[in-house]
């Protein structure tokens, strides 16, 4: 046999088909090489009814010939298909007509469980939409998650960006000697520059090593035979989590991989691309040469890497058939940075319109709480004030369409209400101003949705007429039969407020593990206007089209339905447009012949807002009130994350079961103090608060706390006697990320999970995503956690009064007996 062509069935490329040809006939052989859990493959074969084998490098293979077939005009079609659905059609001079793809929400699911939980028709999807039922707005995405990772590749090639070496050795990528050598010699200069630091350690290498670079086209085009394997290991950098769903945690590295490509500095020293047709990755060539034909257009041969961002940004909506996006961009509330980004976008933006027809308009965002994921950013205290100053003069430029509030769901919105009273003073003056809040987004905040629609209802002026608003996501509120529930219907109805839903950023975010009561088609029979966002498209693996048919095919959406949502988003898309050009020739008589960064800079107006909610208490430093209690996990003992307290909503109290705290009992009778300690969080109440109470054996308890606590939960912890680990995050429903940090990604551990909501759910992800096995015991009569653990379906094992816990622990000794140990 001899190699014939191959093609993917997802967007991502994890799911390759590789043909090869004998004489008359082909065959095939699928493989998911980027998948290392083998669980898309087992499932896939599950599915469809397809044998498993091995190739030479043990890695799970499905193999079978492509029967041919002749056509009306006596012609030869070898015609791909799994059960009765055809995936592909291959012609004998190698061109493939694809015609049916697995998703990136039906991949996810696949590779979360070691049993399939899809059946056929939503696990392979024909890729026809009705035209006049397609949709052609994506009114919910961001800057930074836009292009997928081989237009960001092709981007950093073509001009030369600076990869830190960081990232090469973090990705483990394959260089020249030449190559190591130079960057060697980099290294060593930099290192000078660090001599006086304050950084020891491991924190001194990253800080060096971040700060050295190669040139990125002298990576890929002076280093050909590593290309392939290098290409393939940077594109999943640039994704999120390939087996199984992500949590926000995940999210947040993937966006500072793609800050490297999106925020790009070119390198002093270029390099010729001459070998660009050499690239192996056809994709990857394909855009870069498009990219050099670029620089011999004079729309575009100045282009900035913002710039062609946003010129391939719009060339992908084309291929989508979209013709109006809004992107969600931090940048916009940044005063100076605002004011260039602009200026890039007023130079290019016209030239891109008159070639593609997408109009992109922008919503500036701020974070409902501060980044904390990279280690050397300062968030001022007022940073929302200075986000505002900024907003009130950007808000005036006819690209930005309105605002936005983006970030982990982890805290109520309400505490932000004083800033949307200024946000209600813009939209007084500018009518198509869109107020949108990321709300309903996980289970925690459940009064969020009806939450954000206070904050601006109770900021209006009197006799100010309701902005424009939208709530991102809208996924979970109290059920719509409740009383709560339906003063929420009643609000969205009675406000107009437009719902945006990204049903595969959902489920591979971890805010979404069953599609049964996805609640879509309740607020649509309600008669409240519903549109589909992508969430930054390429992080999920997916675009537009596959969002709609996912929608459609996932949720059972009837052609009736999805025309409610093509007329909601027709509506706006119309309304957007005139918005547009009434604000530009507003604009053109603001700045006349003036510098319009200089007329914006005027415009920026200081912003005081309540710094503090009178209800809510003040918090101090967890590292200063709580420091007698400070001490590091102990490495001679195995961890016991027990959760069941501190991972609750606020307004949500866990009650004890006597059969659960039996289990307590029972564990805590049969554990090793000498071999075993536990872990809990701050809150101190619940299961976890039943542990402290019953620790008559003397095991060593640890409590992972938020950076900030109030007076009162200070003293709580200081007489419960637990030892204390401090969180980076000041959100206490943050802290499951430092539960990751230092235990998940570096030591086996189990996890005890009996009560909680979104955070509990995101803990015990985090466990199975982390690099440390864990063994995760969740308590059967938690239904939120319940559902989390069949979607783990052989990683999670649920525990009760009939299969009780202790038993199950003898029967997982062999499985994971070093960790059980």
């Amino acid at each position: 046999m001899t190699y014939f062509t191959w093609f993917f069935l997802d967007k991502e490329k994890d799911i390759i088909v590789n043909l090869y040809k004998d004489l008359d006939r082909i065959y095939y052989i699928l493989k998911t090489p980027n998948h290392a859990s083998g669980n898309l493959i087992r499932n896939i074969a599950k599915i469809c009814d397809l044998k498993l084998s091995k190739d030479e490098n043990d890695m799970l293979i499905i193999k079978g010939e492509v029967p041919c077939f002749i056509d009306g005009n006596n012609q030869e079609n070898y015609i791909f298909k799994f059960g009765d659905t055809e995936i592909a059609r291959i012609f004998p001079d190698g061109s493939v007509e694809v015609k049916a793809t697995i998703p990136a929400i039906a991949k996810t699911l696949l590779s979360q469980s070691k049993e399939a939980l899809l059946p056929l028709d939503k696990t392979l999807f024909e890729t026809f939409i009705r035209k006049d039922l397609k949709f052609r707005a994506d009114l919910h995405t961001h800057m930074n998650g836009n292009l997928t990772g081989d237009v960001l590749i092709a981007l950093g090639i073509a001009h030369q960006i600076r990869y830190p070496l960081y990232y090469v050795k973090k990705l483990d990528l394959k260089l020249t000697q030449s190559q190591w050598d130079k960057l060697a010699e980099q290294r060593e200069k930099v290192a000078r520059q660090f001599v006086t630091s304050d950084l020891k350690g491991k924190y001194l290498d990253r800080k060096i090593n971040d700060n050295t670079f190669i040139n990125f086209a002298d990576l890929i085009l002076n280093n050909l035979d590593n290309a392939e394997e290098n290409i393939v290991k940077i594109r999943g950098s640039l994704a999120v989590i390939k087996d199984g769903q992500a949590v926000f945690t995940n999210l947040e590295k993937v966006y500072i991989y793609r800050y490297v490509f999106c925020k790009g500095v070119e390198s002093e020293e270029k390099i010729s691309l001459i070998k660009r047709d050499m690239i192996p990755d056809k994709d990857v060539r394909a855009a870069l040469m498009q990219m050099v034909r670029d620089k011999e257009n004079p729309a575009y041969c100045h282009n900035t890497i913002f710039q062609d961002k946003l010129l391939w940004i719009a060339r992908s909506y084309k291929r989508q058939g979209i013709v109006y996006a809004e992107i969600s961009d931090t940048t916009l509330v940044k005063k100076y940075e605002s004011l260039e980004m602009l200026r890039q976008v007023h130079e290019v933006m016209p030239s891109i319109y008159q070639e593609t027809g997408v109009m992109i308009r922008f919503l500036a965002a701020m974070r409902r709480i501060p980044l904390t994921i990279i280690k050397d950013a300062v968030t001022p205290d007022n940073y929302l004030e200075q986000n505002l100053e900024v907003l009130k003069a950007t808000a005036l430029d006819p690209y930005v369409a309105g605002c936005d509030f983006v970030g982990e769901e982890i805290n109520d919105i309400i505490t932000l209400k004083p800033a949307f009273k200024e946000l209600v003073k813009i939209a007084a003056a500018d009518p198509s101003f869109v107020i949108r809040v990321h709300a309903g987004e996980n289970d925690s905040q459940k009064d969020n949705i009806a939450h954000s629609i206070e904050c601006v209802k109770d900021s209006l002026a009197p006799g100010q007429k309701m902005p424009k608003m939208r709530l991102g996501h809208g996924l979970y509120t109290y059920s719509l039969t409740s009383k709560k529930g339906k003063d929420t219907l009643k609000q969205l109805i009675d406000n107009n407020v437009v719902l945006e839903f990204q049903i595969s950023s959902n489920v591979r975010l971890n805010n979404l593990n069953t599609l049964e009561k996805h609640p879509l088609k309740q607020y649509l029979k309600h008669g409240i206007a519903c549109v589909q966002g992508t969430d930054g498209a390429a992080l999920y693996g997916t675009d537009a089209i596959e969002e709609e048919l996912s929608l459609k095919k996932m949720l059972g959406l009837t052609d009736k339905e999805v025309q409610l949502m093509k007329d909601a988003e027709k509506k706006i898309i119309e309304e957007s447009q005139q918005a547009y050009s009434d604000k530009k020739a507003a604009f053109e008589r603001l700045v006349k012949n003036k510098d319009f960064e200089e007329v914006l800079l005027d415009k920026m107006q200081t912003v005081k807002i309540a710094s503090k909610n009178s209800k809510h208490e003040m918090k101090y430093d967890s590292n200063k009130i709580l420091k007698e209690q400070i001490s590091e996990l102990t490495w001679d003992k195995f961890p016991v994350v027990l959760v069941g307290g501190s991972f609750n909503t606020e307004n949500r109290a866990t009650k004890l079961s006597t059969n659960a705290t039996k289990q307590i009992d029972e564990m805590l009778n049969y554990l090793d103090p000498e071999e075993v300690f536990f872990v809990i969080g701050h809150k101190i109440s619940g299961y976890e608060k039943y542990l402290l109470e019953h620790n008559d054996k003397g095991f060593k308890i640890y409590s992972f706390v938020p950076a900030v606590v109030t007076k009162r939960e200070a003293e709580k912890i200081k007489n419960s006697g637990v030892k204390v680990r401090v969180s980076t995050e000041s959100q206490a429903m943050g802290t499951y990320k430092s539960f990751n940090y230092e235990i998940f990604e570096r030591r086996p551990s189990m996890v005890v999970a009996f009560d909680g909501n979104s955070a509990a759910a995101n803990l015990i992800q985090e466990a199975k995503n982390g690099k440390g096995k864990s063994v995760i015991l969740v308590w059967s009569k938690s239904k939120i956690l319940m559902q989390k653990a069949k979607s783990l379906h052989g990683y999670a094992y649920s525990f009760d009064a009939d299969k009780e816990i202790v038993e199950l622990m003898e029967s997982l000794k062999n499985k994971y007996s070093k960790e059980l140990k």
